[in-house]
């Protein structure tokens, strides 16, 4: 093996040492990168350059408590003007929630350019601040994609989506080209919106600017239309992704068990199993959900306690209310019952409301009693729980009870809400 002096290489001994040191924290985990750099970099003499800082600040994003030691390298080293570290330095102190230090880095440039702008809007959005990104994104002459991506995200991941799409029709009216960052933003509004039309068009741009579907950017789409209801859409969004990741395996077995497909949810998760893939709590929820809608209750046992004793998952409450649901639906009420009392955090909106409904419908008085009295605590104004509790008192002839709930109601002043729909 020739020595780094060797005449095979064009760099130097130092630039060659800096650049085999750059390889190694390009390809180390955050924190392992930042050791790296700390304990063997340095002390080896090599010199860090500004390849060095823009892998360095990429693990801080992961590890934002380093963000200040590395900007005091980068700055001891002169390598401070470079726009690009900047710009990398913005968004590790945006990660850190620092958004002042950010704010200070910005202001050192007299005149920023538009790398430096489009870090301070991802900033904001890191931050929460969806308005100071479009005002610093409105101070950018000639945006570009990626300054588009950036506002989007701003808006998507502070839950204004109409805004957000609003914001990706303006940029495709501008004639910008959509990245992969604004396609998943504006998919994922279009989800919780249920907007399947501007859903649609996001797909459109998906196949018309021969975007790949990565692991992300699939799991966007396929998330979207089953959001939307388009259940076969959503599982060819699934099949046609060229590789998939435990997310997107999970968030299409949720989908399944969503519309009612448990049985072909559960033979996706055995696929999935099958391929090596290590299920995670997200997959799981979705796997006891498929089971209740399936009306499985030997397999939901068998899952959750494979997710334990197998996979080392601590259940979290969503796990205690799809076991508390599909118990519940199979008429097993007492059982269900014990689930939800021997959780080891009490137990949520979700996990009573699942556990009422099937106590008052099959006349178990104790446990409605119990499952309301706890519903009411969560919220007072919880009007289903005192509904339900008052026409099961009328079934079994109780009707002083049931008399009573409805007075309760009345002088807690809770509203019936009035039954609604929309439509898109």
């Amino acid at each position: 093996m020739p020595s780094p002096a060797s005449s095979d290489h064009p760099l130097p001994s130092s630039e060659w040492s800096t650049f085999v040191w750059n390889t190694i924290i390009r390809c180390a985990p955050p924190l392992q990168a930042l050791s790296i750099y700390a304990h063997s970099m340095l002390p080896s003499g090599a010199r860090p350059n500004k390849f060095t800082f823009t892998f360095l600040l990429k693990a801080c994003l992961r590890a934002p408590a380093f963000s200040p030691l590395i900007h005091a390298h980068l700055a001891k080293l002169g390598l401070h003007p470079d726009p690009f570290l900047r710009s990398a330095l913005i968004a590790a102190y945006a990660a850190a929630g620092r958004l002042p230090a950010a704010l200070r880095v910005f202001h050192l440039f007299p005149h920023p350019d538009i790398v430096l702008r489009t870090a301070l809007v991802s900033a904001f959005a890191s931050c929460g601040l969806p308005d100071a990104a479009l005002q610093t994104f409105d101070e950018i002459p000639h945006p570009n994609p990626v300054s588009w991506a950036a506002l989007l995200s701003a808006y998507t991941r502070t839950g204004r989506h109409a805004e957000a799409l609003s914001f990706f029709r303006r940029m495709r009216f501008a004639g910008a080209a959509p990245t992969e960052a604004a396609l998943v933003s504006s998919l994922s509004s279009a989800a919780v919106l249920g907007a399947l039309f501007d859903g649609q068009r996001a797909h459109r741009d998906v196949v018309v600017y021969g975007k790949c579907l990565t692991p992300v950017l699939g799991t966007a789409l396929l998330a979207m239309y089953a959001k939307c209801g388009r259940i076969d859409s959503a599982r060819r969004s699934f099949d046609e992704m060229p590789k998939r990741d435990q997310p997107a395996w999970a968030a299409m077995i949720t989908a399944l068990a969503s519309h009612g497909r448990g049985e072909e949810a559960l033979r996706l998760f055995d696929e999935m199993l099958g391929l090596g893939l290590i299920p995670d709590h997200v997959t799981y929820v979705g796997v006891l959900h498929a089971c209740s809608h399936a009306g499985l209750v030997d397999e939901a046992r068998g899952h959750f306690d494979k997710m334990v004793k197998v996979y080392g998952i601590e259940p979290r409450a969503e796990h205690y209310g799809c076991m508390v649901d599909v118990l519940g639906r199979a008429g097993l009420v007492e059982e269900a019952w014990a689930v939800a009392r021997r959780m080891p955090v009490a137990p949520d909106e979700r996990v009573l409301k699942s556990l009422l409904s099937p106590s008052c419908a099959l006349g178990f008085v104790e446990c409605a009693e119990w499952a309301t009295e706890r519903l009411v605590a969560w919220d007072a104004g919880h009007a289903s729980a005192y509904v339900l509790l008052s026409n099961m008192y009328a079934a079994l002839g109780r009707w002083e009870d049931s008399a009573r709930v409805r007075k309760l109601m009345r002088v807690r002043g809770v509203p019936k809400a009035p039954g609604c729909s929309a439509v898109d």
